[in-house]
């Protein structure tokens, strides 16, 4: 049907008979469609989470659901303050220190426990970032970690260094403020130089 055939003046009539309640559904209806179709197109627009940090959802199809959860949730709490840079992001770094911990627990617990033998690694749940980063402050556990297979010298020293850096980061998010810019080094730590899974890589 073309524009032209369309009878507007019936359906001017039809209008006309309508009850001032037949009216007001009707109108309700509309809004509702047009409400509707707004919303689907707003989604449709959304950034998923793995375009979001630049990464590739293939890399982190092992990585454990938890993870996945608390860096999406960093990633909705940055898009919902997007606008207002002057806001305190640590909402969003607790969260990505969070993926962080679930990280450690879930591929690193086994080794504090069984290899390096930290009497405190009794329980996963129990274990903070800075368990994980204190024992590495000591050269010799890393060489005792590398003479036991786990990794190289220089990849257990960037981890470190990726842990000394959210743990910082980790204490301001609780007792301070963190600014946009902070928000974006934790990321790039994180996802542009590989530093959550490269926790991996070190078992």
């Amino acid at each position: 049907m073309k524009f032209s055939d369309i009878d507007f003046s019936a359906i001017s009539r039809m209008m006309d008979s309508m009850s001032d309640e037949e009216k007001d559904r009707l109108n309700n209806m509309a809004q509702e469609m047009m409400d509707n179709m707004k919303n689907e197109q707003e989604s449709e627009q959304e950034e998923d989470m793995y375009s979001f940090y630049g990464i590739n959802e293939e890399d982190y199809k092992d990585v454990p659901g938890i993870v996945l959860d608390q860096m999406e949730a960093a990633s909705d709490l940055e898009v919902y303050y997007e606008d207002v840079k002057d806001e305190d992001f640590s909402a969003s770094v607790l969260f990505l220190s969070k993926a962080v911990l679930n990280m450690l627990r879930h591929y690193h617990f086994s080794i504090y426990k069984n290899v390096l033998e930290i009497s405190k690694f009794s329980n996963p749940n129990m274990t903070t970032v800075y368990d994980f980063l204190y024992p590495l402050m000591n050269d010799e556990t890393i060489q005792k970690l590398c003479d036991e297979g786990f990794g190289e010298s220089s990849m257990w020293i960037e981890h470190r260094s990726m842990l000394q850096q959210i743990y910082t980061a980790l204490n301001r998010a609780e007792y301070d403020f963190i600014n946009y810019e902070t928000l974006q080094e934790i990321k790039s730590i994180l996802f542009d130089k590989n530093g959550l899974l490269n926790i991996t890589k070190l078992i």
